[in-house]
């Protein structure tokens, strides 16, 4: 499997809106509307409507979405967005299923915002940091054969 599939991210979804195209691939998942991706899920974690923005500008072709949470007017129709109770325990079941069976070449989570941003708080940086530790520690060597990446 290359990439993340959108049927996978479809399937996290109590519902979804836009296109719906089976040859979506995401390259990236990410919480920090500023980074740069290429291809990116979008996983806004406070101020939904004014981050989306930021993040289709920089790369999101997709966006988890809190439920009841209303949309903002400027997104297009054909923008998918997968609505969740939780975009950020959304994004770390997507990334348990990526570890556990996906494992696509190529593939990037980015759970890490700057310090100075004001999109999370305390707790959900925690989990953020957590999801980082356990993305880091997952990611292969660059250089390195299966014998080395289990030191």
């Amino acid at each position: 499997m290359t990439m993340i599939a959108y049927r996978t991210v479809q399937s996290m979804a109590v519902e979804a809106r836009g296109i719906v195209d089976e040859t979506i691939r995401f390259h990236a998942v990410f919480v920090n509307p500023a980074k740069q991706v290429k291809k990116g899920l979008f996983v806004p974690l406070e101020n939904g409507a004014e981050t989306l923005k930021t993040a289709i500008e920089h790369g999101a072709i997709a966006s988890f979405w809190r439920l009841g949470e209303p949309l903002p007017r400027y997104i297009p129709n054909q923008f998918p967005i997968f609505f969740v109770p939780s975009p950020l325990e959304a994004a770390a079941a997507l990334f348990e299923r990526y570890l556990e069976q996906d494992r696509a070449e190529g593939v990037q989570f980015f759970f890490a915002l700057p310090e100075d941003s004001p999109l999370a708080g305390e707790a959900v940086r925690r989990r953020l940091a957590e999801l980082e530790k356990r993305w880091l520690d997952a990611r292969p060597f660059k250089g390195c054969d299966d014998a080395c990446q289990n030191k």
